[in-house]
């Protein structure tokens, strides 16, 4: 195994292992202080960093990854040093902390750990949830070591109680509201919307939310803080689907006006997305990039794992898209709905997000269905065998490994083998296809 993978995984075991506490109850059952304000008084023990440099905090149901990542290329494209942190991560750890669109290397990532290390000793305790305040902590400090310009981030649940929901933000971002993690946030859009809008915080320069289910929210609490608040209106941005399923978008800003740009990422909502970030663009620069300079950095925007082709030399296409909850299942399959290609799904989930009627749906469409278990440290899958029980002619495979392979014999050459229902599962598929190790040493998820 070559040495940096093994510098990588000795820190990474640190930051699992080390410190998740399989027992803790959801954050909105933990005694005493929230995530929130726990990661506030670790930053008080770690000096701040998130105070060197201004930060977009992106939240919302889905799509919040993509439209962050639209953000940190277009920043650089305008001539920033950005960093860019998403959540959860494919395959390697690393790819949470990218830099100008590379991920930090494993000695770079190891040496964070061995700063984090120490003060999490003196930190930890049993209703600290270390894990997260050590994961958002070291992104925060690369960051700062990195001399970024400016940070895109991507808050984790909700918003308002979020770990992330510590930054120096410039502009908040708030995308699409749906229903997911409502454990945590509550069970209605309205709850919901409310725990999202918080990240709309005193000081912010100002805000944009998408149009739609959490405005009311959004509004309400950009007045009760005094910040200015974009609303992206459907008539601001215009789109068509090309012959690949890409989105050409036009958007209509009070600044910019950006016509007919492909998207690199597939579906529809991508360009809702991408709207969402030209907005805060607008919002962040005063001296705006030119059309040809954004058009090609919304080009290359793209994220592992979300509407992801990989077409085989000698076999079907396959398609990876880690799609948890309803309003992203419902999205994949529109993205699908006039292709008329043959489909064999491979689906897993954790047991938190159980499949509905989205799922179903889908399901009905393929011509086999695969379940299988998604391997993932302290997050319990739903077992395969549970799920064969609520898919009429799925077949139970509990290694992902082998999941793929039967879809594989399955398929002809041109049809779609779809991976879905998780990020982690999407992750383990891509690892035979983008090893993790390449992953790693070449700092981006498409090695060469």
């Amino acid at each position: 195994m070559p040495s940096h993978w093994t510098t990588y995984t000795t820190a990474n075991a640190y930051l699992n292992q080390g410190l998740i506490r399989t027992s803790w109850p959801e954050p909105n059952e933990r005694p005493g202080l929230c995530r929130r304000e726990w990661m506030e008084r670790f930053l008080d023990l770690i000096d701040h960093p998130q105070r060197h440099y201004p930060a977009v905090h992106v939240a919302g149901t889905s799509g919040k990854g993509s439209t962050a990542t639209m953000i940190a290329a277009l920043l650089r494209a305008s001539g920033l040093r950005t960093g860019l942190h998403v959540t959860p991560y494919l395959q390697v750890a690393t790819e949470k902390l990218a830099i100008d669109g590379h991920y930090v290397s494993a000695d770079e990532f190891a040496a964070l750990i061995d700063w984090l290390r120490p003060l999490a000793e003196r930190f930890r305790g049993p209703d600290v949830p270390m894990h997260g305040i050590g994961s958002v902590a070291i992104t925060l400090e690369c960051f700062r070591r990195q001399r970024v310009d400016i940070a895109v981030v991507e808050a984790g649940v909700g918003g308002r109680k979020d770990i992330t929901n510590v930054v120096n933000t410039k502009v908040a971002v708030i995308g699409p509201i749906g229903y997911d993690h409502i454990k945590t946030l509550g069970p209605s859009l309205e709850e919901i919307a409310w725990h999202k809008a918080g990240v709309i915080r005193p000081g912010c320069a100002a805000a944009v939310v998408l149009d739609g289910a959490g405005r009311a929210a959004a509004e309400e609490q950009a007045k009760q803080v005094g910040v200015p608040l974009t609303v992206l209106r459907a008539d601001r941005y215009t789109y068509r689907l090309d012959h690949t399923g890409h989105a050409r978008l036009d958007y209509f800003g009070d600044r910019l006006t950006i016509r007919d740009v492909r998207l690199a990422m597939p579906g529809a909502f991508q360009a809702q997305n991408a709207a969402l970030a030209l907005a805060a663009l607008e919002l962040l620069n005063e001296q705006l990039p030119a059309h040809d300079d954004l058009a090609a950095a919304l080009a290359a925007a793209r994220l592992p794992g979300r509407g992801e082709w990989l077409q085989l030399a000698d076999g079907p296409k396959l398609l990876f898209d880690g799609a948890h909850n309803p309003d992203k299942l419902s999205a994949l399959g529109q993205m699908l709905a006039t292709d008329k290609r043959r489909i064999h799904l491979v689906y897993g989930t954790l047991r938190s997000h159980p499949p509905g009627a989205a799922t179903l749906a889908l399901a009905s469409r393929a011509a086999s269905l695969t379940v299988t278990e998604p391997d993932v440290y302290a997050k319990a899958p739903c077992p395969a065998t549970e799920l064969a029980l609520q898919f009429p002619g799925a077949i139970a495979v509990e290694r992902p490994e082998d999941a793929i392979a039967r879809a594989l014999g399955q398929a002809a050459n041109d049809d779609i083998v779809l991976v879905t229902g998780s990020l982690y599962l999407v992750g383990q598929v891509r690892n035979a296809y983008y090893p993790a190790e390449q992953v790693l040493s070449q700092g981006t998820s498409w090695p060469s």
